[in-house]
């Protein structure tokens, strides 16, 4: 039985929509694109409301606070709020 107070991370990423697909969610973690309270995190760590998340994607990044933890998918709720969001621009090669 799940534990409502803190889920893994790779499906809190999931079931909140920050990340299509659990897979590709494990695969940000691994790569280190996603920072949990200012540390690179696994998948399988825990998320618990209070937790500060910043993923960075191909062209932006975002920081998040938990705010709840979601129950099964398509029940997201409001479980994080956006603390900051900006772009990541690419410099030219030459």
């Amino acid at each position: 039985m799940e534990d409502r107070a803190n889920l893994r991370l790779d499906l809190f990423l999931k079931r909140t929509r920050l990340v299509k697909r659990r897979s590709l969610a494990s695969t940000l973690c691994d790569n280190g694109y996603v920072v949990l309270n200012g540390r690179p995190s696994r998948p399988g760590k825990t998320v618990a409301p209070g937790d500060r998340l910043e993923i960075t994607y191909a062209r932006k990044k975002v920081l998040v606070e938990v705010t709840g933890i979601p129950g099964r998918a398509g029940q997201t709720g409001e479980c994080y709020r956006v603390i900051k969001e900006e772009e990541i621009r690419e410099e030219p090669l030459f």
